[in-house]
């Protein structure tokens, strides 16, 4: 298994205005949420990791986790929600996961 990637754009103060994220914005919550989904998977060690691999859609977390009512926002702050966030998602993908493995049909 590979190490967690430290990623850290959680010094800037750039605000984020709209959604979806776009440009540097973007990428910093891409590699954030990745780096973070690594981590969260290493800690968790499920059984069916190859399954919640094929799950995982970063660019669906990335454009649906913030929603417009929680903006303006800085960099940091949002950064700092992938991470607290991404555990419970992470979850999801495990639970369906076990039932996509589970179903007679799969």
């Amino acid at each position: 298994m590979r190490a967690p990637i430290e990623v850290s754009y959680h010094m800037s103060t750039s605000m984020i205005t709209a959604l979806p994220p776009s440009g540097v914005d973007r990428i910093a919550f891409i590699q954030c949420a990745n780096a973070t989904f690594e981590s969260v998977l290493l800690r968790m060690e499920p059984a069916n990791e190859i399954a919640i691999r094929k799950l995982w859609n970063v660019e669906h977390y990335v454009d649906s986790f913030l929603r417009d009512d929680m903006l303006p926002m800085e960099r940091g702050e949002a950064l700092g929600l992938i991470e607290a966030f991404l555990v419970h998602h992470v979850l999801d993908l495990i639970e369906t996961a076990d039932d996509i493995g589970s179903s007679p049909i799969h």
